[in-house]
């Protein structure tokens, strides 16, 4: 029987050795931390009784992946019908309905261009997203994209390719506001809405909202891993937790097995590594990859990390906004000139004096998240990944930009926790810097160069290693589809058939 070693226990590993349990493959998961999930989980962290997402919170790309659907997981799912707000400082908003009549009307002036580009996109949404996540080159959605688009898909290939600041004021011919709504999303990526690429980053979130929602699961992250590991234990998969992995082990010219931190060897006729490139490097000997690919690996590029608060609150937050007290997720930027500076600010190395924030309301629709009558409130925004600030300097930052747009905020708040980029990659080593998104997603580290052309279609060089996670195409977020691919160039190579989820 193969035996496959799998390192890294996130919902990509979980994925990869569901895929090839389920062929009758021997697959051993070795998890670094205490318990699976990675960056999937939930927990008490600030009071007894309220569960916050660890990173991982609202999950477009899980509602539509064919790697997550085609599992069937059992997940009881909250589809949020404000999916985001974006609130301004005199009390007013933009917010982004699963209804797009209703969010046309928010837009205000600016509406009829979000109808007309929703005529051309909604309808090519599936494909679209197919493009994104399949592996490259993704020919049969990118010619049904290119067949709905028909004579616009230059002038939309132009908008994505551009920064979100670019795409939105194109778009919306110089409404301001209303690019800030749209750039608002494009900071999930790490990029400054003045980056290029952005704006398919932030029209791409914005389209999900619309299409797919952005869904979150009741009781927490973690319902999700579990869901997972639970489908993996019945395929036969064994979770080792506890179990770092610190050297992949090469002999005649391929992987042979892992040893772990305890010293312990574990024998492998394939590996399977989900742990971002710099990590990567680390684990493997010299000599592994010639000395280009090393090097790559060697030099890859982390981005921000964002720095996250959570809080137990007595009450909703107080939004001047009425929209945002509705909203499952709120963006607080301000203008687009504050927006962009705070994300500006970050790459240049310097903590925001008015952060971008990233602000999850999962208790207003699933009140398993708190005791009755109270809240959880989940608050992230970009920092350095090696901050000049403390964690309470930074933190009261945070909160005073919250208090700019919820006069009172603070009088709610019953306790916080914090967690620093630096915490976040003591947790999980693999988050270097605290990136969440396995590397930066400027351009030169987009499609086959994610993280190389030799390793794009999930197969390492070295005969025996596979490669999954975030800093391989497509990248971040809880989709599940590198894992999924790793493991179905493994079968191939194993001459089994992977199979698929059904077309729909």
């Amino acid at each position: 029987m193969t035996r496959v070693a799998v390192i890294g226990a996130g919902h990509n590993g979980l994925v990869c050795a569901i895929h090839l349990a389920a062929h009758g493959l021997d697959v051993t998961l070795l998890e670094h931390g205490d318990e699976p999930g990675g960056a999937t989980r939930s927990g008490e962290a600030t009071l007894p009784g309220f569960v916050h997402d660890h990173c991982a919170a609202f999950v477009p790309m899980t509602a539509a992946s064919p790697a997550m659907r085609e599992l069937e997981l059992d997940v009881d799912w909250i589809d949020p019908p404000v999916v985001m707000a974006y609130p301004f400082e005199d009390g007013s908003a933009i917010a982004l309905h699963r209804d797009l009549d209703a969010t046309v009307d928010s837009l205000g002036p600016s509406g009829a261009a979000w109808a007309g580009a929703m005529s051309r996109l909604l309808p090519i949404a599936d494909p679209l997203v197919r493009s994104v996540l399949s592996p490259l080159p993704p020919v049969a959605p990118a010619a049904r994209v290119a067949a709905g688009l028909g004579p616009e898909l230059v002038e939309w290939t132009r908008r994505m390719l551009g920064s979100a600041e670019a795409l939105g004021l194109d778009l919306f011919e110089g409404d301001r506001r209303a690019t800030a709504w749209l750039s608002g999303s494009a900071q999930h990526s790490g990029l400054p809405p003045t980056a290029t690429v952005s704006g398919a980053f932030g029209m791409l979130l914005q389209l999900l909202g619309h299409s797919h929602g952005w869904p979150i699961p009741r009781g927490g992250m973690g319902e999700l891993t579990g869901a997972l590991v639970r489908r993996a234990e019945r395929e036969g998969v064994t979770l080792r937790c506890g179990a770092p992995v610190d050297q992949i082990l090469v002999r005649g010219g391929r992987t042979v097995g892992v040893r772990i931190a305890s010293g312990d060897e574990l024998p492998a006729d394939a590996v399977v590594s989900t742990v971002t490139a710099g990590v990567l490097h680390r684990l493997l000997p010299s000599g592994a990859l010639n000395d280009r690919l090393q090097r790559r690996l060697r030099i890859w590029r982390y981005g921000t990390g964002p720095f996250k608060v959570d809080y137990a609150l007595r009450e909703p937050v107080p939004w001047a906004a009425s929209e945002a007290r509705r909203a499952a997720v709120v963006h607080v930027g301000g203008e687009l000139e504050e927006l962009s500076a705070a994300a500006e600010d970050s790459n240049r190395g310097e903590v925001p004096q008015r952060p971008a924030l990233v602000v999850g309301q999962q208790s207003l629709l699933d009140r398993t998240r708190a005791p009755d009558g109270q809240h959880t409130l989940y608050v992230y925004g970009h920092v350095p990944s090696h901050p000049d600030l403390d964690d309470e300097a930074i933190a009261e930052r945070i909160q005073a930009q919250l208090e700019r747009f919820a006069p009172g905020f603070g009088a709610t708040v019953l306790a916080r926790a914090t967690r620093s980029p630096e915490q976040t990659e003591r947790d999980n080593p693999s988050l270097v810097g605290g990136d969440l998104g396995g590397g930066s997603y400027e351009l030169d580290q987009q499609l086959v160069f994610r993280p190389m052309p030799e390793m794009v279609r999930y197969r390492a060089p070295l005969k025996g290693l596979y490669v999954a996670g975030a800093s391989t195409h497509p990248g971040g977020a809880v989709h599940g589809m590198s894992g999924r691919g790793a493991a179905h160039a493994l079968l191939r190579d194993r001459h089994l058939r992977p199979w698929r989820a059904p077309r729909g």
